[in-house]
């Protein structure tokens, strides 16, 4: 339960950076979208999307969608703290809106950085925009949560 409630400290302080800090953050999404720091541009840069309207939409899908996991976690560790002396059952059954966050974490890192930044848009050619290990280590912290969060209770 505590672990829910670290977790969800960590992605609300994310929120708070990529909304606090936009000028620094944006840029980053903007960057790899464009791929003009890729070693091969020449031969993949079709792939590149220059149009700002696309960083926009990506950055606010990725806002959103910490904000979501942010909100479930919020949710299911107070429902998880209310059931801490409950039947086992419901316990259990709380623990769903944590899952569900844990779970849209590990989609969110894996797929949009290291999937598709990482492989569509090629970040990791990148030396200044590559977010690659950050991705991969926020995955597994985020995998490893969820594998320990359903893990039946003694």
């Amino acid at each position: 339960m505590l672990f829910s409630y670290a977790v969800a400290l960590y992605i609300t302080l994310v929120c708070f950076n990529n909304i606090t800090d936009y000028s620094s953050n944006f840029p980053f999404v903007s960057m790899v979208a464009k791929m003009e720091d890729t070693f091969s541009k020449e031969k993949n840069g079709w792939r590149s999307l220059n149009n700002s309207f696309w960083h926009y939409l990506f950055f606010a899908i990725i806002v959103a969608t910490e904000l979501s996991i942010a909100v479930l976690l919020w949710v299911g560790s107070f429902k998880l703290i209310t059931k801490l002396r409950a039947s086992a059952t419901e316990f259990k059954n709380a623990k769903k809106f944590t899952s569900f966050g844990l779970s849209f974490g590990v989609l969110l890192w894996f797929v949009v950085f290291v999937s598709i930044g990482g492989e569509w848009f090629l970040m990791w050619q990148s030396k200044t925009w590559n977010a690659q290990p950050t991705a991969f280590f926020l995955t597994c912290c985020f995998l490893l949560f969820l594998i320990y969060h359903n893990q039946e209770d003694l």
